[in-house]
């Protein structure tokens, strides 16, 4: 492993750039917790913290080494797109990687589990069924319409959830007026971060299609889901103001809203024209403005 595993293998691999997005979730999910319950456990948001940061770098590397192997197109594809083509990897041991981080997120979780209960063993077996099987076995979630929709409820949901039930774990009991709750308070960021899902398997379809993937937006189309993202944009980027409405948010929260003209206009290049390599990543660069400001502006309207 050491001769074919550098920092720049890893770095691809694991698609470690994205982790400062986790850091954000959990700030929304402390935020959460302190806002509506008024207490936090800062040990079990930290071992939280840490078994979703490696569990989600299991999941990149298992996602490319079982892209690798499923892929029917093996020459543009396998060879040239995906890294353990492209890099000349071994494919065992990209796999034995992958393996070996799954186990190491183990720890930190376990020992959460062992410090909270039934409920977070529950909640933690469900994120690992969906991310191992996002990719592996013989149907796996990324070919099928509902990709999208489990990659948005599981990351900007899910994750938050967790966290509010290990921040507040013995000290305010689990309703679920308060899963409700923290399933509107974060219906913007998983609206939102559908439509980057969306964008991506739309800028993916040809390839997505040679390969047998069936994703949503084959079945919607280019233009209908360039549609779906502008609409869901729309609703993601104003729910904000239900929110506050409904007492939910703090008030300052409204600030994102603002965001909208900008978020658009970033992805204008997109709606035109859906390419992974030239206007995909002006959707990613423009939802992650919302990404960022949505949860400091609630630990502001918090804290502050």
């Amino acid at each position: 492993m050491q001769k074919w595993l550098t920092w720049r293998v890893f770095y691809e691999l694991t698609e470690i750039y994205t982790a400062p997005l986790n850091v954000m979730w959990f700030i929304l999910g402390v935020a959460i917790a302190q806002y509506h319950l008024g207490t936090v456990n800062w040990i079990n948001v930290g071992l939280c913290l840490t078994a979703v940061f490696i569990f989600d770098l299991a999941v990149n590397v298992s996602d490319n080494y079982y892209d690798y192997r499923h892929a029917l197109d093996r020459t543009d594809y396998a060879q040239k797109t995906n890294p353990i083509g492209r890099l000349n990897l071994p494919v065992a041991g990209v796999g034995h990687l992958a393996l070996g981080l799954y186990v190491l997120s183990l720890v930190p979780g376990i020992w959460l589990v062992m410090r909270t209960g039934w409920l977070v063993l529950l909640l933690g077996l469900l994120g690992y069924v969906i991310g191992i099987f996002y990719t592996a076995g013989p149907h796996p979630i990324n070919a099928t319409p509902l990709c999208e929709t489990v990659v948005a409820l599981s990351i900007a949901f899910l994750i938050q959830l967790t966290c509010v039930v290990v921040s507040t774990y013995g000290q305010r009991p689990v309703t679920w007026s308060m899963v409700g709750a923290t399933f509107l308070l974060c219906l913007p960021l998983t609206l939102i971060f559908f439509t980057i899902q969306l964008a991506n398997n739309t800028a993916d379809r040809d390839e997505d299609i040679r390969n047998h993937r069936y994703t949503l937006a084959y079945y919607l189309g280019k233009k209908g889901a360039v549609r779906l993202i502008q609409l869901f944009l729309v609703i993601g980027s104003l729910w904000p103001i239900v929110n506050a409405l409904l007492g939910l948010a703090p008030a300052i929260t409204l600030g994102v809203v603002l965001l909208l003209p900008f978020m658009w206009r970033g992805m204008r290049p997109f709606f035109a024209v859906q390419d992974k390599r030239t206007t995909f990543m002006t959707t990613v660069k423009s939802a992650s403005l919302f990404f960022i400001l949505y949860p400091l502006l609630f630990v502001a309207g918090t804290w502050l």
